[in-house]
């Protein structure tokens, strides 16, 4: 039998429509979850989750934070939900998959629509998050060059004319 790992970044109130879809498109699998400790309850209502896995940190999915249990498993396919329809947000989570040994990794979005992503994808979004960050970053400290030493003089015309 084929495994497949859902990392639970969702809502479990979203994984309820989620997870029909996904027992509905990969029904040769055999499905866990990977939860962090509080979620393990709530994960163990599902009659379709064969195990479920503890994610041993407090804080969101990392790349460096292992999962010691999941170690030495192999899964065919590694599934993400995401809250919205573009993945958006979820970086760190995909990121932290290409940790786990896996064939494949999947978005599954808040339509329960499927959309398979390639290590490389992953790789170029994080590219392209350092880019806009480092963008963002120079252009604040090029206007803050221009801003600054005239913030005082323009505070003082305000407080002239009993604006402030």
């Amino acid at each position: 039998m084929k495994e497949l790992l859902i990392i639970r970044s969702v809502s479990f109130q979203q994984l309820d429509k989620n997870l029909a879809a996904i027992a509905k498109a990969y029904p040769d699998h055999r499905i866990s979850i990977l939860t962090h400790e509080h979620g393990v309850m709530l994960a163990q209502k599902y009659r379709q989750v064969n195990d479920i896995y503890v994610y041993p940190y407090k804080e969101g999915f990392k790349l460096k934070n292992k999962v010691p249990v999941l170690k030495d498993k192999t899964f065919d396919v590694v599934i993400v939900p995401v809250t919205n329809i573009t993945g958006a947000g979820f970086f760190n989570v995909l990121l932290f998959s290409l940790g786990l040994k896996a064939s494949k990794r999947v978005l599954c979005n808040v339509r329960s629509e499927f959309k398979e992503v390639r290590r490389f994808s992953v790789l170029c979004l994080g590219l392209k998050n350092l880019a806009i960050s480092v963008l963002s970053s120079v252009s604040t400290a090029v206007l803050a060059v221009f801003v600054i030493p005239f913030l005082p003089f323009k505070l003082r015309n305000l407080e002239k004319k009993g604006e402030l």
